[in-house]
């Protein structure tokens, strides 16, 4: 009798490791091609703006360990927390380096573009304002809580430079 209670619970226990194998390969199945998905929007949205982008000026940054592309970001554009949210400048100028802003990893060379031939040249600008606008269409695919963060910066960002007149020595207020 215990043979068999001992055969039967070493079958259940079999059983539950490999359900809960191709379970947790069905999600990693199921996550990988989520972010193919969204890696095809952010590249067909960087496609779309490339040309608007001003890389005259431009800088190389090597990712290190522990590095955020919104501190990198605030490192090259004034180190204003506000400034962080102007990290697609570097991704358009990376994209042919990483898709997906929160998957840099040390060692990718960033292009890093200059703020004042982008930003504050309203002409271009205006050309990138529409670019922060798309971009937060393909954050609202991504369900991570950066992702709901962020998305409202861009749109404010967009707004921002689609203005007639701007100003960006006073940076938008972030609420």
């Amino acid at each position: 009798m215990k043979k068999i209670t001992l055969i039967l619970a070493s079958m259940i226990v079999a059983f539950g490791m490999i359900s809960c194998t191709s379970t947790s390969t069905m999600d990693d199945a199921a996550r990988a091609k989520k972010q193919a998905a969204i890696n095809q929007s952010f590249e067909k949205v960087y496609s779309s703006y490339y040309d608007a982008l001003v890389l005259d000026g431009a800088e190389t940054y090597e990712v290190q360990s522990g590095d955020t592309l919104t501190a990198i970001t605030k490192t090259f554009y004034a180190g204003k927390d506000e400034n962080g949210y102007y990290f697609p400048l570097i991704m358009l100028a990376s994209h042919n380096v990483v898709k997906d802003p929160e998957l840099i990893t040390p060692g990718m060379k960033l292009t890093i573009p200059n703020f004042d031939k982008n930003i504050n040249d309203k002409p271009v600008a205006k050309k990138l304002s529409p670019y922060f606008k798309d971009l937060a269409g393909v954050y609202k695919q991504k369900a991570t809580p950066a992702a709901e963060d962020i998305r409202p910066h861009l749109l404010e960002i967009s707004d921002l430079l689609g203005r007639e007149t701007v100003s960006l020595e006073a940076e938008p207020a972030v609420n």
